[in-house]
């Protein structure tokens, strides 16, 4: 085998593995491409190889004018190839060059198969052989060069301008590998563009009797991207390897939470999901996760529901939270939190969306249960509150029940008379249904007061409360001397709430401020209970009381459970209270006043019709 034929064979092996070699990696990722511009490159060199290999072999100068007419389909493909992949890794250079590099050079390969014998001779006469490499190779002889010539040359300074450009155009951007970049690949490729236009001028031109060798000065350019782009490729290796290192300890970290990783991804209707999230799901950990199972698993409304969910939140750009429920394989329902982030195409429609699982049933039973304790400690405390009130009660319970005994007795009385009078004796009936609605009215109360039950959110009038706790304690504040004043501004709407439990909150707050002002001299002993409209759609319910106040250093405490101020309190009435408030979707605060005393102001949302 000869020199030359062992030469140009290893350079037309090495341009072509790498561009199978980076071909394969565009197949692989598609997004690489600038790798499929450089296979492109590479397999063009490759081809500019055989056909150079065939010039040297040419025995006619028809044959020797064929190759060269053929040889401008790699010239195009590989000078298109070196912009493009100029343009793809750098990120810089100018468009309306590129455009011009591709023009020309698809001009020329089409002028090339048009005229005889090629673009770039008018006429050949004959050729000649001489000797390259100990070997004897064909040359051009006699030969008229073409007068559009000047065309090719024009495209090859196009390529020249557009890579400096480029090149000094990442240069600026003042990074390192931007900075190796621009001087490995861009230098390469002027150098070998400068080479190649330099000797082609001399063999067309100047009639230089040299064989044509444009394969091997491109060979500087194709080692030095081969060598770039190899760096990138192992460095993308390393960086592949350490994120599996960070993807597997980040997934300990997450099962040692008791947390799950999940991705899904529409269009490659993937769902990746760790051994974890797995588990959560009732799932092998090698089990494949099929999208359309899980969809099976979840119950319709909230499926529907976690959809809106993560395609709002796609819009938005924000992360999102979800619970939802899920049916085991094993027939036992999970209930689950989902967090995470989704993305959306143009049209609205859901394409990824990363985030985390969690396990919340056990929560969500304590949750439930704390519930149910607090209800029962607010019904205790309802218990012990209309204990303390008994007198009260016994009161407000005795006069109706007592004016109902004189007016049936005083009925019996006028009925014995023979010239009754029936129109009085209507009139006191209609005053022993009045005493036994209100009598009614207060054991009804009770009744709802002692009943162990959940909140239900309906309109309630607010002066309605404030009247049935007045009527509560009115006696009460008597006994202990004090001045009990409630009020209610006109216009102040109804709230969403349950009336028993608003009832509980203020009685709480009313009791407790009539403590505060026991210690207090009789007449300076004043407790007011005032509603008014808030801001922003809310009603306000102020209690404020006349005694020393809470201590400054104790104002951040008094509703934490079991803190209290009295000798004898169990601290519970205000953590109760505080539960009440947050569940009716308000607020409540204390301070102290500017005059002495304390004042709690409960603040609800007000009912929007």
């Amino acid at each position: 085998m000869s020199n030359i034929t062992i030469l140009w064979s290893m350079v037309g092996a090495f341009s072509l593995l790498l561009g199978v070699m980076y071909g394969l990696v565009w197949v692989m990722d598609r997004r690489a491409s600038a790798h499929l511009a450089f296979a492109c490159e590479a397999l063009a060199i490759a081809g500019t190889v055989v056909i150079e290999l065939h010039l040297m072999r040419a025995t006619t100068a028809a044959e020797w004018g064929e190759l060269v007419r053929w040889s401008q389909i790699p010239l195009c493909v590989r000078f298109i190839s070196t912009v493009i992949f100029i343009r793809l890794y750098f990120g810089t250079g100018r468009l309306p060059l590129i455009w011009a590099v591709v023009a020309l050079r698809v001009g020329i390969l089409i002028t090339g198969f048009v005229v005889d014998p090629n673009f770039n001779y008018s006429r050949i006469d004959s050729i000649e052989h001489i000797q390259f490499l100990g070997e004897t190779v064909a040359v051009v002889g006699r030969a008229v060069p073409s007068g559009w010539q000047w065309i090719a040359t024009l495209s090859t300074v196009c390529v020249l301008v557009f890579v400096l450009d480029a090149s000094i155009q990442l240069w600026r951007q003042n990074t390192a590998a931007g900075r190796r970049r621009a001087l490995v690949i861009g230098g390469a490729t002027l150098l070998s563009t400068a080479i190649g236009i330099f000797y082609t001028q001399l063999m067309i031109l100047g009639g230089l009797r040299v064989p044509v060798l444009l394969s091997l000065p491109y060979l500087i350019m194709l080692a030095a991207m081969a060598v770039e782009v190899s760096r990138d490729t192992l460095a993308a290796s390393r960086l592949a390897r350490e994120l599996r290192d960070s993807e597997a300890r980040l997934e300990v970290a997450a099962s040692a939470a008791g947390l799950g990783l999940w991705t899904w991804d529409s269009e490659k209707s993937m769902f990746w999901s760790t051994n974890a999230a797995k588990s959560l799901l009732g799932l092998a950990p090698g089990e494949r996760v099929d999208f359309e199972r899980l969809r099976a698993m979840m119950d319709p409304d909230d499926l529907s529901r976690i959809e809106d969910v993560w395609r709002a939140a796609a819009a938005s750009g924000v992360e999102a939270e979800i619970q939802f429920r899920i049916r085991l394989p094993d027939g036992s329902t999970r209930l689950l939190a989902g967090r995470g982030r989704s993305q959306a195409d143009g049209s609205g429609k859901l394409t990824n969306i990363q985030g985390v699982l969690r396990d919340i049933t056990e929560q969500d039973r304590a949750r439930q249960e704390n519930e149910e304790l607090r209800r029962e400690i607010a019904h205790a405390g309802r218990v012990s509150m209309l204990g303390t009130l008994s007198s009260s009660l016994a009161h407000e319970l005795s006069q109706p029940l007592g004016a109902i005994l004189m007016n049936a007795e005083t009925a019996k009385e006028l009925l014995k008379r023979p010239d009754a009078n029936l129109e009085e004796v209507r009139h006191i009936l209609d005053e022993i249904h009045r005493d036994d609605r209100r009598a009614a009215e207060v054991i009804e109360g009770l009744r709802n007061l002692l009943k162990r039950r959940k909140i239900d959110l309906v309109p309630v009038s607010i002066e309605s409360i404030i009247d049935d706790v007045h009527t509560l304690v009115k006696s009460d504040a008597a006994v202990r001397g004090v001045k009990l004043l409630c009020s209610c501004e006109p216009g102040v709407g109804e709230i969403n709430g349950d009336k028993v439990h608003l009832t509980q909150l203020l009685l709480n707050l009313v009791m407790n401020a009539m403590d505060a002002v026991g210690e207090r001299p009789e007449l300076a002993r004043r407790v007011a209970v005032l509603a008014s409209t808030g801001e922003s759609g809310t009603v306000n319910i102020t209690v404020e009381d006349s005694g020393a106040g809470i201590p400054p250093e104790e104002l951040a405490k008094v509703f934490d459970p079991f803190f209290t101020t009295k000798p004898n309190g169990m601290g519970m009435g205000l953590s109760i209270s505080r539960t009440i408030v947050e569940a009716h979707g308000g607020r409540i605060e204390c301070r102290n006043g500017a005059h002495g005393g304390a004042t709690f102001l409960v603040s609800l949302p007000a009912h929007s019709g």
